[in-house]
């Protein structure tokens, strides 16, 4: 409702411009964009959608995040209105004071569109703001740093999948912040591949130090910036000028590999091109490039993946051989990040089922932010 730059109100669409560039966001992860636009729509059908900065709210305002989590492949994988209504019911259930907000976990297709029927429903505004600033693979990475702390105690709500089909699911979590996670992802397994989740109450002043300020802003200055472009090889040069990053190759899908674990994709990919191969590792998002051996890029360096033909991003779920694609590669200098990323820890839980190094190439160059949960 509100461009913050200049105070007038506005509407934006959300097919043209947001959805554009959360998908590269997403760096394949972050959701389906057809998801993520029909959360948007069901949310306008309920009510208003309002968006406020981050410097506008008091200290002691209490703003949760609402996000989905699980694999995207799966076939089952699926959420509903009902599902972000009862997760966010059960919370406030459990909640001495009230909500005043609602931010996303992440800027991905979907997932950047999680608080909006939260926000429609209750009346209540989307902050400009996000746990991180591109989309990540581990809901602790979303957690704006309180899983840095073995002592704080936080509460998540999950609930997804079918009564039909005997997957439906509620679940109420209290405990250390990589506990409730697990148990989350345990409920979207269940559900039958993804779950919503309301989660993490905060005060507005710890958000405004661990998360990813102004990213919703950002998001739609990057979607016009690519709508701006014809071809998806000029759409591919503008995303990449924008956001401070570079195209690396145009080639083909020759070798694509996925499995789950753990509730998540994970697997690798093979690029050929001109200028040689290019092995990509995921973990829902591309996690490493590399070619001939030498790494180009690791999480959470942002590496996304256009089809060529049409200039859209390709989730790492629905890679396919033979497809012509065109790779993106942005440093995480120039990504907004939350402080959830921050921290050893997390990353090595993703080596452990990826299989590959993550820590030298990433964490030495992220500096580990003072505890404050």
């Amino acid at each position: 409702d509100k461009d913050h730059r200049t105070g007038q109100g506005v509407r934006v669409n959300p097919r043209k411009v947001q959805v554009e560039a959360d998908d590269l966001l997403g760096g394949g992860g972050g959701g389906q964009k057809s998801r993520g636009l029909k959360t948007a729509e069901d949310a306008l059908q309920i009510g208003t959608v309002r968006m406020v900065d981050s410097a506008d709210l008091c200290d002691g305002d209490i703003l949760v995040t609402v996000s989905g989590v699980g694999a995207p492949s799966k076939k089952e994988a699926m959420y509903l209105t009902s599902h972000y209504l009862c997760a966010l019911d059960l919370l406030e259930q459990q909640m001495d004071l009230p909500i005043a907000g609602f931010i996303p976990s992440e800027m991905g297709a979907s997932a950047a569109f999680g608080p909006f029927i939260a926000a429609a429903a209750k009346g209540l505004p989307i902050i400009d703001a996000a746990c991180d600033g591109r989309a990540h693979p581990l809901g602790t990475m979303g957690a704006l740093g309180l899983a840095a702390d073995p002592l704080y105690q936080t509460m998540q709500a999950a609930c997804g999948g079918r009564r039909e089909g005997r997957t439906y699911i509620e679940v109420f979590s209290f405990g250390a912040v990589a506990a409730t996670s697990q148990a989350s992802c345990m409920a979207a397994g269940i559900a039958g591949g993804l779950a919503t989740v309301v989660r993490n109450p905060v005060p507005a002043s710890y958000l405004r130090s661990h998360a990813a300020i102004g990213c919703y802003t950002t998001a739609m200055e990057l979607g016009r910036t690519v709508l701006s472009a014809s071809s998806p090889s000029e759409k591919a040069a503008a995303a990449a000028q924008y956001l401070g990053g570079s195209v690396v190759c145009a080639g083909t899908i020759t070798k694509y590999e996925l499995a789950s674990a753990m509730g998540f994709d994970h697997g690798y990919c093979m690029v050929s091109a001109k200028t040689g191969e290019y092995f990509l590792s995921f973990f829902n998002e591309f996690m490493t490039l590399e070619q001939a051996g030498r790494r180009l890029a690791t999480f959470p360096d942002l590496i996304t993946m256009l089809d060529a033909a049409t200039g859209e991003p390709v989730l790492t779920a629905d890679i396919q051989t033979e497809k012509e694609v065109i790779l993106i590669l942005v440093p995480h200098t120039s990504i907004q990040l939350g402080a959830g990323l921050r921290y050893r820890t997390e990353y090595e839980r993703v080596e452990s089922i990826l299989g590959r190094s993550l820590l030298p190439l990433s964490l030495i160059r992220i500096s580990e932010p003072t505890r404050q949960a």
